[in-house]
């Protein structure tokens, strides 16, 4: 009887739910054991709230919805082809179940207290993260300051998100508030622009903050804004000794890459595109199967200098089109059209959406960031959080 009890109070559920919801934002940029265990347990529960499947039935409406069923479905169905063995293919698949939160997620982020907090969680992680970082770059000569329990490339990502998110806040503020914020921006900025060293970090930290000028500015005012942050960045570019020899050095390696010297970052994803781009024309249509360029890469050996076991190509739409073809690509194309749709009929969250989609799709051009479980649970927690605000605007209208 008393387990009973326990199981119709919602609310019990609900209050849990919200703390571990909060949690996980906290614990994308510092911790993947925390983060696993956050959103495991945020989302028992809120699948053990009894409102839950009526909530799920209403959402499956969504065209979102819809597209993160048939992308995991196709990559279920794919399994029946390909070389791969059973292991490689039950690892993607492993990569591809996170789709399967996102409607679970935005179910739980439908409360506009718990999207606040959760902002605000992780923005108070990556003040932690920048803290570290610059401790490493002045006292402790790491050798790669910009990484800090993640890679220097999804630090800059979710760095320059959280840059972007501070100077909303700070626009949005006044008084004390704007002051605390704008040294957020202040920070993050310089971690950014100064510390880390992943060059995917500054094209996206100049996209946000251009978005932002965008949303938010009449065309006289984002006109000289951007001719002010022009100039800023030219500054940057020439007292920073870290973002100038990042873009320096990628064009020395554009320059080897033309001079048959291939073994470069650059070199070596531009190669890694060219063969996820053969696998794609073998089969053009249905594509080769689930884990088909991992197993592909391990047979072939198209890069004699890279010998290692390598999962994707460095592009989530290569990847995509060699295992899954134009089927496959076609249904990403409407996971992301449908995302972005939606996102345009949001309120107070549409900025952040907005800002989360687009560096997504130019990042995922040199980057598979949606097949990773940081990057891909970073974008999927945030953009349940601002599909959450749809669902809380119209439980509020049937009030």
């Amino acid at each position: 009887m008393r387990v009973a009890t326990v199981f119709r109070n919602s609310d019990q559920f609900r209050l849990i739910s919200y703390f571990f919801l909060v949690s996980a934002l906290f614990f994308v940029p510092v911790s993947s054991s925390g983060k696993s265990i956050a959103i495991g347990v945020a989302l028992g529960f809120i699948v053990l709230n009894p409102n839950f499947r009526t909530k799920l039935v209403s959402l499956s409406k969504k065209h979102w919805f819809q597209a993160t069923i048939l992308l995991f479905t196709y990559a279920l169905i794919a399994c029946f082809w390909g070389p791969a063995t059973l292991h490689e293919k039950l690892l993607v698949i492993s990569k591809y179940t996170k789709w399967l939160t996102l409607p679970v997620l935005v179910i739980g982020f439908s409360n506009k207290t718990v999207r606040h907090l959760s902002m605000h969680a992780f923005l108070f992680a990556m003040v932690i993260t920048c803290v570290v970082s610059l401790c490493n770059f002045f006292y402790f000569n790491s050798p790669d300051p910009g990484a800090v329990f993640r890679n220097h490339i999804m630090t800059g990502f979710m760095m320059s998100f959280a840059a972007y998110l501070s100077t909303l806040f700070a626009y949005r503020a006044s008084g004390v508030q704007r002051l605390c914020y704008g040294l957020l921006v202040t920070l993050f900025s310089f971690q950014v622009l100064f510390v880390n060293t992943g060059r995917t970090g500054y094209v996206i930290y100049v996209m946000m903050l251009g978005l932002l000028a965008v949303q938010y500015l009449s065309w006289r005012k984002m006109l000289l804004a951007l001719c002010v942050g022009g100039c800023c960045l030219g500054l940057v570019f020439l007292s920073s000794t870290t973002l100038r020899t990042g873009v320096n050095g990628l064009v020395s390696e554009y320059e080897h890459y033309q001079k048959d010297n291939k073994d470069t970052s650059l070199g070596y994803r531009l190669q890694f595109h060219a063969f996820a781009k053969q696998l794609f024309n073998r089969n053009p249509i249905l594509g080769n199967g689930t884990a088909s360029f991992t197993a592909s890469y391990r047979i072939e050996q198209p890069v004699d200098s890279w010998s290692r076991r390598l999962l994707e190509p460095h592009s989530n739409y290569w990847l995509i089109l060699s295992e899954y073809g134009l089927v496959g690509g076609g249904i990403f194309l409407f996971l992301f059209v449908s995302l972005l749709l939606e996102s345009l009929k949001m309120s107070t969250m549409r900025p952040v959406a907005l800002a989360l989609i687009l560096p997504f799709i130019i990042g995922n051009l040199s980057d598979s960031l949606l097949f990773y479980s940081g990057t891909g649970y970073f974008f999927i927690l945030v953009m349940a959080l601002c599909l959450g605000e749809r669902e809380d605007t119209k439980a509020n209208a049937s009030k």
